[in-house]
């Protein structure tokens, strides 16, 4: 009975972290609308939808847990300015990972060499190191 419910509670830390990841996806779209800041969302939004992903790993999410991460979804879900929506999509991640005592900039070592490029940083994606070469 014991394994059950650990699976099951498992189960549920997956489908929460399935719930952070499409409400932050929905807050980068409206964040996308403002056209000179389009790169900067989408790459952002590339970063930390993956390290969000990732926290789905993690132990079992008690009620509290949860409790807060439908909060916090809650909160993204009222913004309707796109501005506050690109302020929000770098304090959500972090939000998210303070409820369920993860980090979604842990140990994120140097960002992948582009192919074809140089070993400069790219002054284009402040968030190469987020990204683990998964562009």
């Amino acid at each position: 009975m014991r394994a059950a419910r650990y699976a099951r509670r498992m189960s549920e830390r997956s489908e929460v972290l399935e719930r952070v990841v499409a409400a932050y996806r929905g807050l980068g779209e409206l964040g996308e609308t403002v056209e000179d800041e389009w790169q900067y969302v989408t790459d952002l939004v590339e970063a930390y939808s993956a390290s969000l992903a990732d926290l789905a790993g993690g132990p079992p999410l008690s009620v509290e847990q949860i409790a807060a991460i439908d909060e916090a979804i809650a909160e993204i879900e009222t913004i309707e300015d796109p501005h506050r929506a690109i302020d929000w999509l770098s304090t959500f991640p972090h939000v998210v990972a303070i409820a369920i005592g993860g980090d979604v900039d842990a140990d994120l070592g140097p960002a992948a060499p582009v192919p074809g490029g140089s070993d400069e940083p790219d002054d284009d994606n402040p968030f190469a190191a987020l990204l683990r070469g998964k562009r």
